[in-house]
């Protein structure tokens, strides 16, 4: 019922930041190009038979209303809601409505007060994003940092929130220049994202290195908090400290860099005790 096998697999592992889990591992990530198949999407998936029956009828929802996926998007892991994304060329009018059918579906499949243990849904394929943080688009850190500043300049909780999570992409942007551009942090085969970055600054082996990679997760932490935490206040307080945080992260990396650069192979912040 659901057409050709798939046309491409891909699998990408990363490494995990926590240093209290060494080894640990983040959330898998296969995606499907083409037509999947319901038990190809099973087994890229943990879970019994519930969670065929949910692809399957969301692969139903599609067929019949005359759609079929592009790409296919499947992530889980250990104690997280597995996610199943269905990329459809199709407007966001159209993606909605199809939506809202696969989720009515799941309802009446899923009876349970507790949610189900897949959670699935119909996307544009216009939203599609690859896996990875994208290698750094000239001058997206200085944006990021002038907004930050505009939205906490402009007031209100939603745009001191804004602000913060807009400081830690900006940070993001800077650690993902610094790692492109110097060769010996180019050692991570486990992706772009801030926990492959935190690692590639500790495998530097130098307190600086070490210093940025606690700066970044901090400030990862607090847009987190920023996002997430809509049960407490945030006040302008905070947003203030972690733009302050980021200007002194932005700084901290930019001498970072100078010292590390080829030209400049005898400065002090390459000094490593990495073997």
């Amino acid at each position: 019922m659901t057409g050709t096998a798939p046309s491409y697999v891909e699998t990408s592992l990363r490494l995990s930041g926590n240093p209290s889990h060494p080894g640990a591992f983040l959330p898998t990530r296969t995606e499907i190009t083409g037509v999947p198949h319901a038990h190809a999407l099973v087994r890229a998936l943990p879970g019994d038979g519930f969670a065929q029956r949910c692809i399957e009828a969301g692969l139903r929802v599609l067929v019949q209303a005359g759609y079929q996926p592009v790409r296919t998007v499947m992530v889980s892991g250990q104690g997280r809601q597995a996610s199943l994304d269905f990329y459809v060329e199709a407007d966001v009018a159209a993606c909605c409505e199809l939506d809202g059918a696969l989720q009515r579906q799941l309802a009446r499949l899923c009876t349970s007060v507790l949610p189900p243990g897949l959670a699935l849904s119909v996307r544009p394929l216009a939203t599609y994003v690859p896996d990875g943080l994208p290698a750094g688009e000239r001058g997206a850190a200085e944006r990021l940092r002038r907004c930050a500043g505009e939205l906490l300049g402009r007031g209100g909780e939603m745009n001191q929130r804004l602000s913060t999570v807009c400081a830690y992409l900006a940070a993001l942007h800077d650690a993902q220049a610094t790692a492109d551009r110097l060769g010996h942090l180019d050692q991570s085969l486990f992706g772009q994202g801030q926990e492959a970055l935190s690692w590639r600054l500790r495998r530097h082996g130098s307190v600086e290195g070490r210093a940025l990679a606690q700066a970044l997760e901090g400030l990862s932490r607090a847009a987190d908090g920023a996002l997430h935490e809509l049960g407490k206040p945030y006040g302008a307080d905070h947003a203030r400290y972690q733009l302050e945080q980021m200007q002194r992260f932005h700084e901290q990396i930019e001498r970072f860099r100078s010292a590390c650069s080829p030209e400049q192979p005898g400065g002090p912040g390459c000094e490593s005790s990495a073997a």
